[in-house]
């Protein structure tokens, strides 16, 4: 949470996140939330909650979650921005709905098709978008081929390979997938969200719209925690494509 909330008038904080931090008289709490306000490094009153700099939109705080509690996450999470409804009407209960055979999903709706990553703007001496670049690093760090990851039709120039995936960035995991990858690994990854650019100082990281970190993790949380192609098939009913064999039948709430 940024500026979604007024953070003086707890009383008015919706519903869904007064019922996670247990602030209702609801004893029967169906999830937990934890709460990182990015305004206060003190968390002093009334930002009396852990703290996240405020750098990459919700990579950031998602990287500060798994450095903090790699060895004590939960069995299954939903990472969601500060305003969840933003992408999705019902991302809470579309996670509750998520089978338990099932280690990822995104709970929005609004699918990218085909965007290639030449969209965003060209480093003018490499000329391969910054995006790219960025999204080659990260995973670099994790331990993949990142061009044969990002490019696997070796186009040229390869930053007009393409992405497909669910846009934007809140999704349902498990303990078990986020352990895919080393404490170390998420470490550098973390590290890395705290310098000033994420490849050269020619993303000029301080105007606004310069946020390649953020829109490469933006574009790969499907690859580094679902473990799907960087150009995903769509959902097609009745293919093993159709996303609606990741929920429970008839849940409410289901995206299906």
């Amino acid at each position: 949470m940024w500026n979604e909330i007024d953070w003086y008038n707890q009383l008015s904080w919706p519903l869904w996140l007064r019922a996670g931090l247990n602030m209702t008289r609801n004893n029967s709490m169906l999830y937990h939330v934890h709460l990182y306000q990015r305004i206060d490094p003190q968390s002093r009153s009334p930002y009396n909650w852990p703290y996240c700099r405020n750098v990459h939109q919700e990579a950031g705080v998602y990287l500060q979650f798994i450095y903090d509690y790699y060895y004590d996450l939960p069995e299954k999470m939903l990472f969601i921005h500060g305003d969840p409804f933003a992408h999705s009407p019902h991302p809470i209960e579309a996670a509750l709905c998520i089978r338990d055979d099932v280690h990822y999903a995104s709970v929005n709706s609004f699918w990218i098709h085909n965007r290639p990553w030449s969209v965003y703007d060209r480093d003018p001496i490499s000329y391969v978008s910054f995006t790219y670049q960025c999204a080659s690093r990260l995973l670099k760090l994790l331990g993949y081929n990142a061009d044969l990851q990002l490019n696997p039709t070796k186009l040229d120039p390869k930053d007009d390979s393409l992405i497909s995936t669910y846009c934007c960035a809140q999704f349902y995991v498990t303990k078990q997938r986020i352990h895919h990858y080393t404490y170390e690994q998420w470490s550098k990854l973390y590290n890395a969200s705290h310098e000033p650019y994420c490849i050269t100082e020619r993303e000029k990281p301080g105007e606004v719209g310069s946020k390649w970190f953020g829109w490469g993790f933006e574009h790969l949380w499907h690859v580094i925690l679902g473990l799907h192609p960087t150009n995903m098939p769509p959902s097609i009913s009745g293919t093993n494509t159709d996303r609606c064999h990741l929920f429970r039948s008839s849940c409410e709430g289901s995206l299906c």
